[in-house]
């Protein structure tokens, strides 16, 4: 994980538990949700139908899509609810002093 290339997406204190943080990187949408279980980052368009997960809802762990309400498991990217059946792609969060940084996945 030395190799990954490390993006800034805002200080800790500024996305707050149970809340969403959208960003743009190297042409990739993600969205990184922070839950009580942690940090995730994950592609932040829904795999069922062209919708902007961060436009959704941050339920726990569970990532609801705004346009059919498809959900995700932000840990994992795996679907928990139709009508959805492809996971989301996750990528690699950390913390960096304050800051809270994403690597892209291969």
């Amino acid at each position: 994980m030395n190799d990954l290339t490390w993006h800034r997406v805002c200080n800790l204190t500024e996305l707050a538990e149970g809340k969403m943080r959208a960003l743009v990187i190297d042409s990739r949408d993600v969205v990184v949700c922070h839950t009580r279980e942690g940090l995730y980052a994950l592609d932040n368009i829904c795999s069922h139908a062209y919708a902007k997960m961060d436009e959704g809802r941050l339920r726990g762990i569970r990532l609801i899509c705004p346009l059919h309400g498809a959900s995700f498991d932000v840990r994992t990217g795996a679907v928990l609810g139709a009508p959805a059946s492809t996971p989301l792609i996750t990528h690699h969060t950390r913390i960096s002093g304050e800051t809270i940084e994403v690597a892209l996945a291969d």
